[in-house]
């Protein structure tokens, strides 16, 4: 049974951060690991905050943790795998290395959620879709379980088959947010942009 008043947070911590060479859900901003900030600035707005990755890397951090149903599959499976998981409604999904993400644009989020009748919310920039930092409905479910049985593995891909609702540049300055909230960081060169917008320290662990 699908409580539809619910709202389920996750975080995608699972990543190979490749490009990066270290784990990019440990390396610390504000003297914090990117994951327990991402954590803090969810909670207040859920009911429950699942983080999405290898249970044995991120057990140490108390938080229930669930392995990706579909192994090396991309953020598509672990969007599925979180949607299975969850008896929530609404769930919001969040990358682990945004570090310049604001409660206040989780507030944005969650007020589009409870006006909206789609089935997906999520920002779109200058740069196109932001999709891991976005809500989906439990009725995704089918139309990404179909991508994943047919290795359609791209998660905007999933976007011509349900209704999405982008909020926009506008909408965000609106709100009193920068779009830069959403950057994410993939790159050693990323996180040095990254540490020259944030107003706290970064450091790598």
């Amino acid at each position: 049974m699908v409580d539809q008043e619910a709202i389920h947070g996750f975080i995608l911590a699972g990543g190979r951060s490749s490009r990066m060479g270290q784990d990019k859900a440990r390396m610390r901003i504000e003297g914090k690991p990117l994951v327990l900030r991402t954590v803090e600035i969810l909670r207040p707005f859920v009911q429950e905050v699942t983080l999405l990755g290898p249970p044995e890397r991120y057990a140490e951090f108390g938080l229930p943790v669930v392995a990706d149903h579909w192994a090396d599959q991309g953020p598509l499976a672990a969007v599925c795998t979180g949607l299975l998981y969850s008896g929530a409604g609404w769930n919001i999904f969040l990358a682990c290395d945004l570090p310049l993400l604001s409660g206040k644009f989780i507030r944005l989020l969650v007020e589009r959620i409870h006006a909206s009748q789609a089935d997906a919310v999520v920002p779109r920039t200058e740069d196109g879709w932001q999709p891991l930092c976005a809500a989906y409905h439990a009725r995704c479910r089918p139309a990404i379980m179909r991508g994943l049985k047919e290795n359609r593995l791209s998660l905007i891909g999933l976007f011509d088959e349900v209704r999405v609702e982008a909020i926009t540049p506008e909408e965000m300055t609106n709100a009193g947010l920068k779009v830069d909230e959403l950057a994410n960081i993939n790159t050693p060169e990323d996180w040095e942009r990254i540490a020259g917008l944030s107003k706290g320290s970064t450091e790598s662990c």
